[in-house]
């Protein structure tokens, strides 16, 4: 074909052959499932579709247009549930980046307790925010329960909700949401009110006694750093070993990218990082086979992040206790979160979060509807790394809040963490003191 430019016509080809490869896995599993089940849509069709798309073998368009087909034609099969879908794509940022702004948000710490006859209320800290005001608490009940066990029912005399007002005069009512683990008394968790108090409240009142918002949270500091851009490829298959949300087997999401990506000659089959990929998966989703654990000359080969989490990752030596936070990040990507504290437990430590837009959390696992997502990796002084899966979350196109679980948790001698939210081309790095490090 004379005149023809041989790298547009590579490029045609190798569309071409991402299209057909996923229309031949839509094909195969409609094969495999009779009717529509709980989920119409597998994740193994958005693993494969999402791969293409990463490494430009297919559009994002395309891809949806596949996975759209498919879900219709496996409700047509038999009554389902409408198919769960990801959250809407977020709002676009302005042409220069900028991340959208969190609007008022403050975070104060307490301590502050209030007794009462069916035991005592402890306030960790106040978050004043424009969308709502939440208290850190933990319930101590005068008596142990009837079971001390984290299943155990709410008991009766304690406050399921809460009258909360501020000196500006407005009042609102907060609901708990919380726990209690295996072996304690106490619950831990929030009371969140809607509508919030005012964010520049110099005092709130709960229980009918004040409680002063003076204290300051503490000083933490927040940057953007670039990401260097590595191999599309295999970038997308760490990432999609990262992706800790999916509600199938994610093996077998893995699966799926592995084998899109050799479709359309991106990734050899037998390229080195397919068999790390797969037994860094085999370790953190082991399903119904025994764990088993990766020993330190298994991942020398494997990128920097993961060979210090995989070799820790059953770990169950982290410090108990929680740090206040309140810092709202440096602008990333056209992105912001903002972090409240750090809860830590033996086995792994979680933190509160908000984001604004509401990118989700790694890849996407139901639905083809917005490919910008973040992976949160935190790091320590001593290089070891952590891994986060997603907790409760409200998600929302311009805004979603939620909490994260990170494995392995924090190393008793670390004196700070860095938390990393990340995106494709930049994170944002919250470096967190941590005041029990031991030497």
């Amino acid at each position: 074909m004379k005149g023809a430019d041989p790298a547009a016509h590579t490029e045609k080809m190798t569309r071409l052959d991402g299209e057909r490869h996923l229309r031949l896995v839509a094909e195969q599993m409609l094969l495999e499932r009779p009717d529509a089940g709980f989920l119409p849509v597998d994740s193994r069709l958005v693993a494969a579709g999402a791969a293409l798309v990463a490494v430009g073998a297919l559009t994002p368009d395309a891809a949806r247009a596949v996975a759209d087909a498919y879900a219709r034609t496996v409700q047509r099969r038999g009554p389902a549930p409408p198919p769960p879908r990801d959250p809407a794509p977020p709002a676009a940022v302005d042409a220069g980046g900028a991340a959208p702004e969190l609007g008022r948000w403050r975070a104060v710490p307490s301590g502050r307790v209030i007794a009462r006859p069916w035991g005592r209320l402890v306030i960790g800290h106040v978050l004043l925010t424009d969308e709502a005001t939440v208290l850190r608490v933990t319930v101590d009940p005068a008596s142990p329960g009837a079971s001390p066990r984290g299943a155990a029912p709410w008991s009766p005399e304690l406050p399921w909700t809460l009258e909360v007002s501020d000196d500006q005069g407005a009042t609102s009512t907060a609901h708990f949401e919380g726990s209690r683990r295996i072996g304690e008394r106490a619950w831990h968790g929030t009371f969140r009110a809607r509508p919030p108090l005012a964010p520049d409240a110099a005092w709130i009142s709960v229980l009918g006694e004040r409680v002063e918002l003076t204290g300051e949270p503490p000083a933490i500091e927040s940057w953007a750093e670039r990401v260097e851009a590595g191999d599309p490829a295999r970038d997308h298959l760490w990432e999609r070993v990262a992706t800790r949300n999916d509600f199938h087997d994610p093996r077998a999401a893995l699966e799926a990218a592995i084998g899109a990506l050799a479709a359309v000659g991106a990734l050899s089959a037998d390229d080195p990082v397919v068999g790390d990929a797969r037994a860094a998966a085999e370790l953190m989703h082991p399903g119904s086979r025994p764990k088993r654990s990766l020993a330190a000359p298994d991942a020398i080969g494997m990128p920097v992040p993961w060979r210090s989490l995989l070799t820790r990752w059953d770990r169950a030596d982290s410090p108990a206790g929680s740090v206040l936070v309140g810092k709202v990040s440096a602008p990333f990507d056209g992105v912001r979160v903002a972090v409240t504290a750090i809860d830590s437990w033996p086995e792994f430590f979680s933190i509160g979060v908000e984001v604004v837009p509401g990118l989700p959390t790694g890849l996407p696992y139901s639905a083809l509807d917005d490919l910008r997502h973040i992976i949160w990796w935190a790091v320590d002084d001593q290089g070891n790394y952590s891994l986060a899966e997603q907790g409760s979350w409200n998600p929302g196109a311009a805004r979603a809040q939620g909490s994260l679980g990170f494995w392995p948790g924090l190393d008793p001698r670390a004196a700070w963490v860095d938390l990393m939210p990340t995106t494709a081309s930049a994170r944002a790095v919250i470096r967190v003191p941590l005041p029990w490090a031991r030497a």
